[in-house]
């Protein structure tokens, strides 16, 4: 009964999380389109913020119970990691939805398992077989619909919002292979609360905190949808879905992670007014579909390598 109630509660911390993850990227969407704030000043701001908020639970909670020692070959892996992995991966899908919605940021970031697959398969941890053939040409297909609408001969999205979603998808995928390195040694809170501070440091140095517009009339609302994009949409969500993984498995969390999208589509619709094509919908149910279809894939694969 206790692993019962343990497992409920992993599955409601991630789908919490997802839900969260979605809805605080339709906020930052609405933050872009109705006040100052920049895509540079805003991922240093959520950066730091939530690296502080992140870290502070590691050292009260889980210090005691987590100790280990930071040699060179750790504090390089972190750095690196701490750039090219969770400022880039921040960055991209911010900048993503700065340019585009937060609907199509989201999906576009879902690309990520195209390089991963491409990654293992370069590097001959997989076999290449029909299953990721499948993946990344439904995949590809998918992006083509929701960036043209199925009129290949003009943009539906703008490009930018294209790029910089691909881009997320990329850095996703570096995110996710660089981390499994680093989490052998490091409590998972310590290495997403600690790069989100590294990568927050290095981007004051460019787009300094205080550099916050003051002159702007603001309202009450706009700095409660900033203050819930940060508190909520990226410590808590990060929080709830790191501490789901203690209750369930990967694969679940893999899947229901997919609320976030599916929450981005649904407010920025509902709420923000966002209006996407029948072939952007269409597009948008192949990446999510191929995306459940990998992750579910990806046990088969696992044990398709030790064989």
């Amino acid at each position: 009964m206790q692993k019962n109630e343990s497992h409920i509660r992993g599955l409601v911390f991630v789908c919490l999380g997802a839900i969260l993850w979605g809805v605080g990227g339709t906020a930052t969407d609405y933050i872009f389109k109705n006040t100052p704030v920049t895509v540079d000043w805003y991922v240093t701001t959520r950066l730091i913020i939530s690296g502080v908020i992140l870290l502070l639970i590691y050292l009260i909670f889980f210090r005691k119970k987590h100790s280990m020692v930071w040699d060179k070959y750790i504090i390089t892996m972190f750095i690196i990691y701490s750039i090219f992995g969770m400022t880039a991966v921040q960055y991209t899908y911010t900048a993503a939805i700065g340019h585009g919605n937060a609907a199509i940021a989201t999906v576009l970031q879902c690309t990520g398992p195209i390089y991963i697959i491409l990654y293992y398969a370069f590097k001959k941890y997989i076999q290449w077989t029909y299953r990721e053939a499948i993946v990344i040409i439904v995949m590809i297909v998918g992006v083509a619909l929701i960036a043209t609408n199925g009129d290949f001969t003009v943009f539906a999205v703008p490009p930018k919002a294209i790029f910089w979603g691909l881009l997320s998808g990329v850095a996703l995928a570096y995110y996710t292979i660089h981390a499994g390195y680093l989490l052998v040694r490091l409590h998972p809170l310590q290495l997403v609360g600690g790069s989100m501070l590294v990568g927050g440091i290095l981007l004051n140095f460019f787009a300094p905190i205080w550099s916050f517009d003051f002159s702007y009339e603001w309202q009450g609302f706009d700095l409660s949808i900033l203050a819930f994009s940060i508190f909520f949409g990226t410590a808590l969500a990060f929080y709830l879905y790191i501490g789901s993984l203690k209750y369930i498995s990967s694969k679940e969390a893999g899947i229901l992670g997919l609320l976030e999208p599916v929450s981005a589509i649904i407010t920025s619709v509902l709420v923000l007014g966002v209006v996407l094509g029948f072939y952007q919908f269409v597009g948008i149910i192949m990446v999510l579909t191929v995306t459940i279809f990998n992750t579910l894939s990806s046990g088969k694969r696992g044990k398709e390598k030790l064989n």
